[in-house]
């Protein structure tokens, strides 16, 4: 994992790890769950049973392999750990030196042998010679009991029932429901899923990618109407469906952005690409809609290879001289502060506009009888990982 993926991983796990023991959940599912990050640090340091479910099938493959790849290594790091915990354990006590490597005798009355399992169960021996499994809360674990990891592909839209993919793994325990950086509709589809699945109880969920998200009351313009989504994602809220609420796609856009960690916002690339459009209407007079530049602004290290490079790739026969295109750089220099501050000032808008997303998301989930209590937690540094707030649900147990 690079260093963002690590500092979510490693504060989103532990989070719903505590959140569990409270709660006494052993079972999680994990929505969107890519290369399954989340779900084997769940299943592997915190021990509870986790169903990873995606919707690419590359991205499940590659999470059976990893967990294969994680179990030989993790129970390698377990046992060097114990010998160290061991050795410490013999150089504090020279009267133990004669211990076996991972044991250790506790004198109660009785005499009991207790060995620390790579599961990270503890294996006793009781007086009458057999061997119970106890977890870390002291309870007893049986051979239904010890967590597990799947990895399911299945597209799970809103209106599907999530219970038909967990039933099979989980009978009827209760789980909780998580999601790392959600895309689009699915942070959406998720609070739904919470709150129609009787036995999910809980739910931690982090959204991301909002200019993916589909509304009610704005198309989006570059989508046929054929392909819009029959259940759009926002407003969820009865609140802001009654007002007729909307976004619009450069809203959401705009949602995305952030300045912190930032020295700047605006990028030179932008100026080049009006003042390219500026270019282009007064050379031939319009600019067509379908006509697509790409990220070719990285790759040039002046505006005049830009524009060559943009005419190539638009097929335009090119006239102007390199001295007319430093031209219309000189006349319109004073666009480029300007422009440089519109973009301040429109990124100051970003927090706003995140937070009207997630509100309705809080919105929906109040308005359902079945929930508790509904949070909204930042959980990460904002400079390693904009998207950071998490949306924590709590619901009735099921009847």
């Amino acid at each position: 994992m690079n260093e963002k993926k690590s500092h979510e991983i490693g504060i989103m796990s532990s989070v719903c790890s505590t959140l569990a023991k409270r709660e006494r959940l052993r079972h999680v599912v994990d929505i969107g769950s890519g290369k399954g990050y989340l779900a084997t640090t769940l299943y592997m340091q915190y021990q509870l049973s986790v169903i990873g479910i995606d919707s690419q099938i590359g991205n499940t493959h590659g999470a059976l392999r990893r967990k294969q790849r994680l179990e030989k290594q993790y129970k390698g790091l377990v046992k060097r750990q114990q010998e160290r915990t061991d050795n410490s354990r013999k150089c504090r006590n020279s009267e133990h030196l004669s211990e076996p490597p991972v044991r250790e005798t506790v004198m109660r009355g009785e005499s009991h042998e207790v060995t620390v399992s790579s599961e990270g169960h503890k294996v006793t021996v009781n007086s009458e010679g057999h061997e119970v499994t106890v977890n870390s809360e002291g309870h007893n674990v049986t051979e239904g009991d010890k967590p597990t990891h799947i990895a399911l592909t299945a597209f799970i839209g809103p209106n599907d029932q999530l219970d038909k993919y967990v039933e099979p793994y989980f009978q009827n325990n209760q789980f909780m429901l998580t999601g790392l950086h959600t895309c689009g509709d699915l942070a959406g589809s998720m609070s739904r899923q919470f709150i129609h699945s009787p036995a999910c109880t809980l739910m931690v969920g982090v959204g991301c990618c909002y200019h993916l998200i589909s509304e009610m009351f704005c198309a989006n313009p570059f989508q046929p109407k054929e392909e819009a989504s029959a259940t759009p994602q926002f407003p969820l809220s009865s609140f802001l469906r009654d007002k007729h609420v909307k976004l619009g796609r450069n809203c959401r856009m705009l949602s995305m952005q952030s300045r912190i960690g930032q020295d700047s916002v605006f990028d030179v690339s932008l100026f080049w690409r009006a003042l390219l459009q500026k270019i282009l209407f007064d050379v031939h007079g319009y600019w067509r809609k379908d006509w697509i530049l790409g990220k070719i602004a990285s790759r040039c290290s002046s505006f005049r290879e830009y524009v060559r490079k943009a005419f190539h790739k638009l097929h335009i026969e090119s006239q102007l001289t390199d001295a007319q295109i430093d031209d219309y750089v000189h006349q319109h220099a004073h666009v480029e502060n300007k422009m440089a501050m519109f973009f301040q000032l429109r990124t100051a808008l970003s927090p706003a506009i995140e937070s009207v997303i997630l509100l309705d998301r809080c919105l929906y989930l109040l308005e359902q009888n079945a929930t508790t209590m509904v949070v909204i937690k930042k959980l990460f540094h904002p400079s390693k990982s904009p998207r950071c707030y998490a949306i924590i649900a709590k619901k009735k147990e099921a009847r």
